[in-house]
C-alpha cells in the first residue's frame, strides 16, 4: 500500500528524531571519568567559564553558556574571532574555558590557546574525537564520538550539535547539584516573565490584607458570618478569638454542608434559629495555612494537593492574610 504524503513526511521526521536519539544513547553510554573531570575543574577555579565556539557550534555555546548562568555557574559567550580582536580583554586568570567544535580543528579557537596557556588558564574540549589539535591543547577532553549526522545529504550539524548541547546540559545540571542550587537561588537570577513569577513571587505580595480579609469574631452568628464571606467576595471567613488568634474559618463547602445536614433533619435551612447560631458550629477549626513568605508556587500546590481554593496566611499565628488560587491564576503562577 503507497504512502500517503503526509505519512512519508512524518515518517522521514521520526527518521530524523530516531538517529539523533540514538547518538545522544550512545554518547551517554560512554560518559565517563573525563567528565567527572570536567566538573570538577569548573568547581576548583573561582571565575566564570568562557564558552567558545564558532559556526553552529557557537550557537550551542552561546546556549550552553546561558544554562550554566541561569543555575548557578557564571558563565559568558566568547565569539573566538572577536576574541583575535580585543574581547581576549574579557578573560581573567580565575576562569575556566570550554571550548566546543565539531572537528577540533577551528583555526580561530586553535590561536586562542597560547593566551589561555600564558595566563594557566583551563581548557575543556567539547570535540567530536579526542584525535584532534583541539584535544592535544585542552585539559579535559569531552568527546561526543557523533560519527554521522542525520539526514539524507549527512552534511548539516545536526546530531553533532543535538550531542554538543545536551553534553553541555548534563554539565550544567550536575554543577547545579554539585554547588546544592536550590529554587530560591534559581528564583533570584529570574525575576521577570513565568520562570520569574513561578518561582519568585511571595505569598505576601500577592495576598489579600487589611480590611480585606473576611474576619469574625467567635461568638458571632452564623448569618453575620455569610454576610462577611457574601462582602469579602472570598469565599470564605476567619473565625478569631478575643486576641486575634485564629480558631477557625467558614467556608462556602462548610455552609453547604451545614445546610445539608439541617435538610435532612426536616428542618428550613434558612430558619432564623440556623442564622442564629454561633458560627463555631459550623467552622473547619482546622484550616491549612502558610506563611506569607513562602513562594506562591508553593500555595499553588498545596492548594492543587488539598483540592481546596484558598489558603489563611499566618504570621506568629496571627491571621495577616488570604490567599485565593484566583490570585495565582491573575498573577500567572499556574
Amino acid at each position: 500500500m503507497e504512502l500517503s504524503p503526509v505519512e512519508k513526511l512524518v515518517i522521514q521526521g521520526r527518521i530524523i528524531l530516531e538517529s539523533e536519539s540514538k547518538a545522544l544513547s550512545e554518547m551517554s553510554s560512554r560518559l565517563g571519568k573525563d567528565f567527572s573531570d570536567a566538573v570538577q575543574l569548573i568547581l576548583a577555579r573561582d571565575g566564570k567559564v568562557v564558552v567558545t565556539g564558532l559556526g553552529k557550534s557557537g550557537h550551542v555555546a552561546r546556549k550552553i553558556a546561558a544554562t550554566l548562568s541561569s543555575t548557578g555557574t557564571p558563565a559568558f559567550f566568547l565569539h573566538p574571532a572577536e576574541a583575535l580582536h580585543g574581547d581576549l580583554g574579557m578573560v581573567d586568570k580565575g576562569d575556566t574555558v570550554l571550548a566546543l567544535s565539531k572537528s577540533g580543528n577551528t583555526s580561530e579557537i586553535l590561536s586562542l590557546i597560547p593566551f589561555f596557556k600564558r595566563l594557566s588558564i583551563p581548557i575543556i574540549s567539547m570535540v567530536t574525537t579526542s584525535d584532534c589539535e583541539m584535544a592535544i591543547g585542552s585539559d579535559v577532553v569531552l568527546a561526543t564520538g557523533v560519527e554521522s549526522e542525520a539526514g539524507l545529504l549527512g552534511i548539516a550539524p545536526t546530531s553533532s550539535t543535538t550531542s554538543m548541547m545536551a553534553l553541555g546540559d548534563a554539565l550544567a545540571m550536575v554543577l547545579l547539584s554539585e554547588r546544592r542550587f536550590g529554587v530560591s537561588d534559581f528564583a533570584n537570577l529570574h525575576p521577570g516573565g513565568a520562570l520569574g513569577r513561578r518561582y519568585f513571587v511571595r505569598v505576601s505580595s500577592i495576598m489579600h490584607k487589611g480590611d480585606a480579609i473576611p474576619s469574625v469574631k467567635s461568638g458571632t452568628s452564623l448569618g453575620d458570618a455569610i454576610i462577611e464571606m457574601t462582602g469579602k467576595k472570598l469565599g470564605l471567613t476567619t473565625i478569631l478569638s478575643e486576641n486575634g488568634a485564629l480558631l477557625g474559618i467558614l467556608t462556602d463547602g462548610d455552609l453547604r454542608r451545614a445546610l445539608t445536614l439541617v435538610s435532612k433533619a426536616a428542618e428550613d435551612p434558612m430558619s432564623s434559629s440556623l442564622l442564629s447560631r454561633p458560627v463555631e458550629e459550623f467552622m473547619s477549626s482546622h484550616p491549612v495555612t502558610i506563611s506569607g513568605d513562602a513562594l506562591a508556587s508553593e500555595a499553588v500546590r498545596i492548594m492543587e494537593e488539598k483540592k481546596i481554593s484558598q489558603l489563611v496566611v499566618l504570621e506568629e499565628a496571627l491571621v495577616i492574610g488570604i490567599l485565593h488560587f484566583h490570585d495565582c491564576l491573575r498573577e500567572k503562577i499556574v
